[in-house]
């Protein structure tokens, strides 16, 4: 359909969801300038600022201004010029100055501040009102006995110095009132008033969260009050865009003098689509206005805020939409959007034309605040469509598609959500959102305020549903089962599970579990998000338990039960052992802790038995070891196909980096790229729908290893694979060719499938920019369900591990004294008062035992009773692929500060790269060494190592004690490290 016109476009204000900045000035204190007679007046009916307060309360309105009262003008100023007032209200009968010099002197002591002067006698009126003249007065009223005026005149002027700022940072409303009787608009004022407070609180129990109720309270309509024709041209002229509707008396000033038609000459002036209300106390210019097509009020009806109301509700879309057919009928009500959609899906053609022709549907919307969508559809005509239904299913469409954008980039509460839409952030539960639910809105909102989506063509960038339970509910599930007492210091994680999973889940909790699972039929992850996760001084990447769901159940009390136990389950992972050494390595303790839970549906597709996303990876900012041509700031991406479980748990993947996505690590020959590319691939199993998974076995219950040759049944190779063709000893890009299949991505670093070189470098860059710091994120791609790629963004975190506090220098002469030497070194910094080193021997290491290796390190860590010590071995540390490296826990290593990983001759493993034990050692400041293998640039002296005399050793690993402190000194900038003994 056509875009808005160009004048729209040109006017265009992005609606920002800051409620902070909207509303800068508010009013708190008033100082009430009266004589003891007038001041009895106003509190005849109780103390003023109980009044006030009550009024306030009666709204629903927040922090009534506080009132002081003078006496006299003398001691108004006196007060002024000691104290700051936001609004000063004077009334005509001061004994000592006159109310008009009065405004000039206290506008001179606080300049800028409002000055309103409330008469409460008719016969003062031609004294000292002028319409439009008020020499030093902002706006002159009158008392009429309801305290409703002292909101009306706070609220008045709360907009007079907030819309100029406010429409054109949220397109606020503006509801122009052309009146210059200070008596009526004394008593149409509160009444306008009411009526937006009214709509305003409807409207605020429909935002999708706290933050934008906030907002919808505060961007309410503002209400300018214009005292003759010029006033009203300016204001509307200036905010002509902005205009909800005009109410105007007919008979007012136009170029100083009294205009008996000025009304009806202002209507000519207008837009013709504005809604308009006409008011006089002739009931003749009733005739006229209806002539012209505007509704009429007469100022002497009995009835007149009733018939204000209506006007409210029929023209301006407050309340209630009311569909009604061309007689008149009423055929239905639609009281939010989701009934106004269903309606408008079943209502008879004639209703849809008969609103549409009188913008009433543009109205409603507008008033509900979907001010984009109301001006997109208020353009068009009827005679624009070639049918009824065409119109109708363009509608619905419209709306749908505003709504959905709404959503995106906003943290929903749960009651507000319906999970009819994609890419939505839901939050259940109050309390904090954790590490990484935090990580994950603030991609939401990224995604929606940066330019990467019109940037990347061809491919969808998103991030998956999801939905975070706040920590409230985890100290509800804690209190409620009074775990913190049954929990003890020497527990085994065995027992830990056990003791959560036999706890309950509260009800409320369990309820929403279950309507959400009514929504969400997909596999889903179910993510650990604790307070100290992702932080931006310790990740916490992978120390806590993820379980991933089949979700596929016949029985739906199994799907609740299940999603029930895998919360529990992360809930006590943050107990665990290894979770406690973590902490404990940190300035945290393990009470400060607290976890919320990330739900987030799977990306990825079903392939017979087995659901998983063509590829998966992790991509970072700085590429800790680069290899020429690459630099240090150049990034580096790991990918793998399947689940990403493969690619942070530090096996067998593939590495390249954006800025020579050609370059491919360990794929020189045929023969490098065989042997080092991915072999096999993780999937979740969706089979045995009927099966019910106790999560107690460990976090991959539900996962698949499979052989990488098996997926090329399911085409995602396609992507992915070259063919090996053995006679020519070469590789060949692309599948259709008979060999053996070899992961090297080429469909997408050559042939731009997918094109993910340009997403990972548009989101590394926003989201550097957007944190303030190196990054690495999470990603994952599959196709959608006409085989258009979309790529997934899963997780962000800073990247904390060069903190560069001081500049060190690694000089000639330390590398010449040193028996370990590197240029891939990590860290910054001088490590002394280290004595102790654990080292493998390359005759004592073999890659089938190291589960046995990992245990021997366990057991000299809680040997060494917290003495700090140097690690060496080969291989990755932390890999959970044993044939790799040796699969430490952090229990098992706690003490370590600095830690070498060497390559042997027979044993040559690419370095460690975006896996979460790498991201969590370089980010608590332990120092890390790449030794490779054969090059001039790095070494390690194993004869020097072997030839020190035992303090103790075991079958594969050897402590040895030296005498005197190891200096191990490494330079953050160039990667240059060094150990040396003393």
């Amino acid at each position: 359909m056509e875009d808005a016109p160009e004048f729209q476009k040109k006017d265009f204000r992005p609606i920002i969801h800051r409620s902070f900045d909207l509303m800068k000035f508010q009013i708190s204190r008033i100082l009430l300038v009266s004589s003891l007679y007038d001041a009895f007046t106003l509190e005849e009916e109780g103390l003023l600022s109980e009044q006030i307060s009550g009024k306030y309360e009666d709204l629903a309105l927040s922090s009534p201004p506080r009132v002081s009262r003078v006496s006299t003008g003398e001691e108004a100023l006196a007060e002024l010029g000691e104290r700051h007032y936001d609004l000063i209200i004077t009334m005509p009968r001061l004994i000592d100055i006159d109310p008009f010099e009065f405004g000039k002197r206290a506008k001179e002591l606080q300049p800028g501040v409002p000055v309103i002067l409330l008469l409460t006698d008719t016969s003062d009126l031609p004294t000292f009102y002028r319409p439009g003249r008020h020499d030093n007065v902002d706006k002159i009223f009158f008392w009429n006995g309801d305290s409703a005026l002292f909101m009306a005149i706070t609220k008045y002027v709360e907009d007079m110095m907030n819309v100029e700022r406010d429409t054109k940072l949220a397109m606020t409303k503006v509801l122009l009132v052309v009146e210059d009787s200070p008596r009526y608009y004394s008593i149409f004022l509160p009444a306008i008033y009411t009526e937006i407070v009214r709509q305003t609180q409807s409207l605020m129990a429909e935002g999708l969260n706290d933050h934008e109720k906030v907002f919808r309270k505060r961007a309410r309509p503002k209400i300018l009050l214009a005292e003759n024709y010029e006033e009203a041209i300016e204001i509307y002229t200036k905010y002509k865009q902005d205009i909800l509707g005009v109410i105007t008396d007919v008979s007012y000033q136009k170029e100083g003098k009294r205009e008996h038609e000025a009304g009806f000459q202002l209507l000519d002036e207008l837009d013709k689509d504005t809604p308009v209300l006409i008011q006089s106390s002739h009931a003749e210019c009733g005739l006229k206005a209806r002539e012209l097509g505007k509704v009429f009020l007469d100022k002497n009806s009995e009835t007149l805020l009733q018939d204000l109301r209506e006007f409210f509700k029929s023209h301006l879309g407050f309340g209630n939409f009311i569909f009604k057919l061309p007689t008149g009928e009423h055929i239905g009500h639609a009281s939010d959007i989701n009934e106004f959609i269903e309606y408008l899906g079943i209502v008879p053609s004639e209703s849809v034309i008969y609103h549409a022709k009188a913008n009433q549907f543009s109205n409603w919307l507008m008033a509900r605040g979907e001010v984009d969508l109301a001006r997109k559809l208020r353009p068009k005509k009827v005679s624009d469509f070639t049918s009824e239904d065409e119109m109708r299913h363009y509608l619905i469409a419209a709306i749908q598609a505003s709504r959905r954008n709404k959503r995106r980039g906003v943290i929903t509460d749960f009651e507000q959500q319906n999970f009819e839409y994609a890419e939505t952030f839901t939050r259940l539960g109050g309390g904090s959102l954790g590490g990484k639910g935090r990580g994950l809105a603030f991609l939401s909102s990224l995604l929606v305020q940066s330019d990467i989506r019109k940037k990347i063509r061809g491919c969808q960038v998103k991030i998956p549903d999801t939905m975070v339970i706040g920590t409230d509910l985890f100290d509800i599930f804690m209190e409620e089962n009074n775990l913190y007492d049954a929990l003890h210091g020497d527990m085994a994680d065995a027992d830990i599970s056990d003791l959560f999973v036999n706890a309950k889940i509260g009800q409320d909790l369990k309820g929403s579990l279950w309507k959400y699972l009514t929504h969400v039929t997909e596999p889903i992850a179910v993510r650990s998000s604790s307070l100290l996760e992702d932080s931006q001084n310790q990740p916490f990447a992978g120390i806590y338990s993820t379980y991933m769901l089949p979700n596929n159940c016949f029985d739906e009390e199994t799907r609740v039960e299940q999603l029930c136990q895998a919360i529990k389950l992360v809930y006590a992972s943050a107990f665990y052992k290894s979770a406690r050494a973590y902490i404990q390595s940190t300035v945290h303790i393990t009470e400060e802790e607290k976890m919320a839970i990330v739900l987030q549906k799977l990306v990825g597709k079903t392939y017979g038995t087995r659901f998983y996303p063509i590829f998966s990876g992790v991509a970072q900012s700085i590429n800790y070891y680069p290899v020429a041509p690459l630099k240090r700031d150049d990034a580096i991406t790991s990918v793998a196909l399947g689940l990403g479980r493969i690619v942070v748990e530090g096996e067998q993947v593939l590495n390249f980096s954006p800025a020579y996505p050609k370059v491919l690590q360990g794929f020189a020959s045929p023969e490098e790229a065989i042997k080092n590319s991915q072999k096999h691939f993780y999937a979740l199993n969706v089979d045995n729908s009927d099966t019910c998974y106790d999560f107690r076995m460990g976090e991959d219950v539900t996962l698949l290893r499979i052989p990488t040759s098996e997926a090329e049944e399911d085409g995602t190779l396609v992507y992915l694979a070259s063919t090996y063709l053995a006679n020519d000893n070469r590789l060949r890009d692309g599948v259709g060719y008979d060999g053996p299949k070899v992961i090297t991505f080429s469909g997408i670093l050559n042939y731009n499938m997918i094109p993910l070189v340009k997403i990972v470098k548009e989101l590394l860059r926003v989201g550097g920019t957007g944190m303030g710091s190196p990054v690495e994120i999470e990603f994952a791609s599959t196709t959608d369900e006409n085989g258009k790629p979309e790529f997934y963004i899963l997780q962000i975190r800073p990247l904390t591990g060069l903190k560069e506090k001081k500049q060190i220098k690694v000089k000639q002469a330390d590398i010449d004294a040193s028996f370990i030497h590197t240029n891939k070194a990590l860290g910054n910094g001088t490590l002394e008062g280290i004595q102790d080193i654990l080292f493998i021997p390359p005759d004592k290491f073999d890659n089938t035992k190291t589960l046995d290796i990992a245990q021997e390190i366990g057991q000299f860590n809680k040997e060494l009773e917290g003495r700090p010590y140097l690690l060496i071995g080969p291989g990755r540390w932390g890999t959970r692929d044993h044939s790799l490296g040796i699969p430490v826990e952090w229990d098992h290593i706690s003490n370590a500060r600095a830690i070498v990983e060497a390559s042997l001759e027979d044993f040559r493993i690419d370095p460690s790269h975006g896996t979460h034990f790498f991201h969590n050692i370089t980010s608590l400041g332990i120092m890390y060494f790449s030794i490779p293998y054969g090059t001039e640039k790095a070494h390690i002296d194993w004869d020097w190592l072997i030839s020190q005399v035992p303090e103790t050793k075991k079958e594969h690993v050897i402590h040895i004690k030296l005498n005197e402190d190891l200096c191990i000194k490494v330079d953050g900038r160039s990667g240059q490290g060094v150990v040396v003994e003393f």
